[in-house]
């Protein structure tokens, strides 16, 4: 599964760059900083894959079983673990809506930065047994957010770039040129060349997807959350959060 570059920036850095409303408030001795992705691993001492192997995301519904079973698909941003739930999903499209109310001001699936329509009959393809001509189970689809990002590699003019914030890959409206470079190299084709404004869309990890969802099949859950699971389930302890984080 593909994963975004890790924030290089010093933890003095991503500190000065967070707002007042992103610095969560220190309680028990825990930092007022927000957890990223690299402290968060970092005290567990384990992976994405070890934590799933394990208890600690089961409150979000993630075990080890749901992952082989392909029904639970998992992706990582500096600042986010993004769950996608095959088995919660019922086709509604809302997210898709919602997306693009958000950061478009219309409804148009076709543009929509998560994907479930595409999939709606017959899943990734005829062999998948699913969509509504099988199994009536629809994959949700978003940026990887990839690592190598493909789409930022073949933007010929250098319109995709990678957050010093988040580090999830945006667009630089002013730059693209509505080429579709983007969404042919994408493995994915996740990008996608608006018609109506000439210019490529992509996920911005908004969030306003998993906020729409009413089964809860997209979550966006901040690493700041999941350490406070793992110190509250005794899996580190207050000393070991506080020290990795500062």
């Amino acid at each position: 599964m593909p994963e975004l570059n890790e924030n290089k920036n010093s933890p003095e850095e991503q500190e000065s760059s967070l707002s007042p409303e992103e610095k969560s408030e220190g309680d028990e001795g825990k930092s007022a900083k927000r957890i990223t992705r690299r402290q968060a691993l970092a005290v567990l001492g384990v992976g994405a894959g070890g934590m799933a192997l394990g208890s600690l995301l089961a409150t979000w519904g993630v075990t080890s079983q749901s992952i082989a079973e392909g029904r639970i698909a998992i992706r990582m941003t500096p600042t986010k673990m993004i769950v996608t739930d095959r088995a919660r999903c019922s086709g509604c499209q809302r997210c898709e809506m919602m997306c693009t109310l958000k950061n478009d001001g219309r409804a148009c699936q076709h543009i929509a930065r998560v994907q479930v329509s595409r999939n709606y009959n017959f899943g990734h393809g005829v062999d998948t047994l699913d969509g509504t001509f099988e199994n009536f189970q629809f994959s949700v689809e978003s940026c990887k957010q990839c690592n190598d990002a493909a789409c930022m590699n073949y933007c010929p003019v250098h319109a995709i770039y990678s957050s010093e914030k988040t580090g999830t890959r945006l667009v630089d409206e002013e730059r693209c040129i509505a080429c579709g470079m983007c969404s042919a190299a994408c493995p994915w084709n996740m990008p996608v060349v608006d018609t109506v404004t000439h210019v490529s869309k992509k996920c911005v990890s908004c969030g306003r997807c998993a906020q729409q969802c009413p089964n809860g099949a997209i979550k966006f859950i901040d690493w700041q959350d999941i350490a406070e699971v793992a110190l509250a389930q005794g899996t580190v302890s207050t000393f070991g959060l506080v020290g990795n984080a500062v």
